[in-house]
């Protein structure tokens, strides 16, 4: 009788070591599965921070682009102009000299004014073009920022749900082996009662 209660007792003992282990193992699979959140946010962090620094760049870029075309437009039809006045300053000083040369003068203006039209028609649409451009290239980074951040998240989900997984399942071993212990402690008990009485 002696002996099967010292057995009684170290099964217990025994018992309470292993449950102390079981809920070790799941205190350390926890903190593991937070450290693995933290730095799974942390990178979706970095991922967007670098997606907006990226399309904030390609906005600039546009941006100066434009102005560049714009002021190179400006600059074309300022010189187109100049050229006009100086040749019609010209044919002005030549009119004196017979009508045949002031018909020509006016046809001389006449065609630089229409060029001068053309080329600001054409400098206004290759602005337009090159703003229509950056436009769609704004709209594909922000796309391309939304579709980065919705997969982010997917991913630290899915590490969620997996962390939470391995949680459960740690967490029904550990039932199951203190299910087992208290039946083995019953047993004894039982016994251990049967050979008292």
């Amino acid at each position: 009788m002696i002996h099967l209660k010292i057995n009684y007792e170290a099964s217990l003992a025994i018992l309470e070591r292993e449950v102390e282990g079981e809920l070790l193992s799941i205190v350390a699979v926890a903190a593991a599965a937070a450290v693995a959140a933290a730095a799974v946010a942390e990178s979706v962090a970095v991922a967007v921070a670098v997606a907006v620094a990226v399309a904030v760049a390609v906005a600039v870029a546009v941006a100066v682009a434009v102005s560049v075309t714009v002021s190179v437009a400006v600059t074309v039809a300022a010189a187109t102009a100049a050229e006009a006045a100086a040749a019609a300053v010209s044919v002005a000083l030549s009119e004196a000299t017979a009508a045949a040369a002031v018909a020509a003068a006016v046809a001389v203006a006449v065609a630089v004014a229409v060029a001068v039209a053309v080329a600001v028609a054409v400098a206004v649409a290759v602005a337009l073009s090159v703003a229509a451009a950056a436009a769609a290239l704004a709209a594909a980074v922000a796309a391309a920022v939304a579709v980065a951040a919705a997969a982010a998240v997917a991913a630290a989900v899915a590490a969620a749900v997996a962390v939470s997984a391995a949680a459960a399942a740690v967490a029904v071993a550990v039932a199951v082996r203190v299910a087992e212990a208290v039946a083995v402690a019953a047993f004894c008990f039982f016994v251990l009662e049967v050979f008292v009485v």
